[in-house]
């Protein structure tokens, strides 16, 4: 009699204890795998920014090369003592950038006398010179029409034995820097070991065209010589860019615009973590450069001790439905507050920027235009016979023309500039850190004339263009509400001149206008 009961009683128990384990089991195994997905998005995203970051520190070194272009804009002629101070306000703390040179285009009966001046200064007793690759000995220059020698270089005491060096003959072989000069376009060399430090990290050149002011097109004899920036890549990932905290990790960098990849940091080969690997594009100018990033393997977890696979059953139930819950009602509060946080900064039909963010963005921009000596421009856009295809077609097809606008405003604004719809067929572009006119209306030009737009349905069809106000900030006024209100009052008068055009504000086209 007795051994039925305990067999029965002990089956029961194994049967409890054999659910505990089991639930248990399940339980780590869900909750390691939901672990490795948290660290690896963790992992992915602290990557990400790190690209991020990356990627500002090389368009930062541009646009170094953007204000040295603005200062030969600014003067006909700058004297060496003249580039000297100026890159001695963009370049200290810079190790990345190891030099910035000026070349200049010296016609073949222009060259003795522009080696006299050279040697005047102390610089290139051999006159214009270039490299013999692979050895990179200098040897003198063969007779050709023109020549690119480096003539002002910044900072000078490493970079003087390179003064006299023609620049379009060392880089590119086949003219390259010539070649996307006549495009007036940037050009950026492949990575390779920098004369003056031929031990150190590689280097990469990039090469801006300056022309003479006012010439148009772009052509050689418009050409007025080069601005060359020398940037040490892997400086910038090491010296530069802060490491991610709490995390060991490698970077490598690779140059991906050529048929085969090149290395361009670390310069050596050493080991590489076995752990997640990320990469992500990066782009310097006209070449296209990958970043990996790869982190230490994560140590492996600790086995669930023996104690807890006798957990019954119910309790891992709780546990796992505990957790469940816990999470789904994570997921919703981050849900609910990323849909809150875009409702706050954006325009629920186009996606674009509302009036709070553009006002923020722009007291932003406008407390930096103090420092760094540019200008911003609002733009105020209306859309012309936009009531025309509301009454004509409906407003589920002017909600449709606006989409089709915004997504335009996306596609032909630069990267800083911020495009916001504030109400109805009403628009406004802000552009900050503009360095001269040209820049807003060559963007005006282009935006107008994809605006221009034929609406059809219904046997009918309605012309849509847009009108443009534009105001530029100034020392006596950087209040986005006054400029908003001076671009406003510049749209009207487009409008009243026949719309489908752009007017910039200034105090005599008002008084022209009252």
């Amino acid at each position: 009699m007795h051994y039925p009961y305990s067999i029965y009683r002990w089956t029961l128990l194994l049967l409890i204890v054999a659910a505990g384990a089991i639930g248990t089991w399940q339980a780590y195994s869900v909750s390691r795998l939901l672990e490795q997905t948290r660290q690896d998005e963790t992992l992915r995203d602290l990557a990400q920014v790190q690209a991020f970051r990356a990627q500002d520190l090389f368009s930062d070194a541009e646009r170094v090369l953007e204000a040295f272009q603005a200062l030969f804009r600014a003067s006909e002629y700058v004297s060496m003592d003249e580039f000297r101070e100026f890159a001695g306000i963009l370049l200290p703390g810079r190790d990345d950038l190891y030099a910035v040179h000026w070349a200049p285009k010296i016609a073949l009966e222009e060259v003795a006398a522009h080696e006299a001046r050279l040697r005047s200064r102390g610089l290139a007793p051999g006159g214009i010179f270039e490299f013999v690759l692979p050895s990179m000995e200098p040897v003198s220059v063969a007779p050709r029409p023109f020549y690119f020698p480096i003539t002002h270089s910044e900072p000078l005491e490493r970079n003087r034995d390179v003064i006299g060096l023609d620049v379009a003959v060392r880089f590119g072989g086949a003219g390259a820097p010539l070649e996307m000069a006549r495009q007036g376009r940037v050009y950026t060399s492949s990575a390779f070991p920098i004369a003056q430090d031929r031990d150190g990290p590689l280097g990469v050149a990039v090469f801006q065209p300056v022309r003479f002011s006012g010439s148009e097109p772009w052509s050689l004899q418009q050409l007025r010589g080069f601005l060359m920036l020398l940037l040490r890549p892997g400086i910038s990932l090491t010296e530069r860019l802060e490491p991610i905290k709490g995390q060991s990790y490698e970077m490598r960098l690779i140059d991906i615009s050529d048929t085969k990849p090149e290395q361009i940091y670390p310069r050596e080969a050493h080991d590489w973590p076995t752990g997640p690997e990320y990469s992500f594009p990066l782009k310097l100018g006209s070449r296209q450069w990958q970043i990996d990033i790869a982190f230490d393997a994560p140590s492996s977890f600790s086995i669930v001790p023996a104690a807890v696979a006798s957990l019954v059953a119910i309790l891992t139930l709780v546990i796992i439905l505990a957790l469940e819950r816990s999470f789904r009602q994570s997921s919703a509060l981050l849900t609910a507050n990323c849909k809150l946080s875009q409702l706050a900064n954006s325009d629920p039909l186009t996606g674009l920027a509302n009036r709070r963010r553009i006002e923020e963005r722009a007291a932003e921009v406008f407390a930096l235009e103090v420092r760094d000596g540019s200008f911003s421009a609002v733009c105020v856009v209306d859309l012309d016979n936009f009531k025309q295809v509301n009454d004509s077609f409906g407003h589920q097809r002017g909600d449709h023309l606006l989409i089709e606008l915004a997504e335009l405003f996306r596609r032909s604004i630069r990267g800083g500039d911020v495009a916001a719809r504030t109400g109805g067929d009403e628009f406004v572009l802000l552009m900050p850190q503009l360095r001269s006119l040209g820049d807003v209306t060559v963007m005006l030009d282009r935006l107008l004339e994809s605006m221009n737009m034929a609406v059809e349905g219904l046997n009918k069809t309605e012309w849509v263009s847009a009108s443009v106000g534009v105001a530029l900030s100034e020392a006596g006024c950087r209040d986005f509400e006054t400029l908003q209100q001076r671009a406003d009052r510049a749209m009207y008068a487009a409008k009243r001149a026949g719309k489908n055009r752009y007017m910039i504000w200034s105090a005599e086209l008002m008084r022209a206008q009252s």
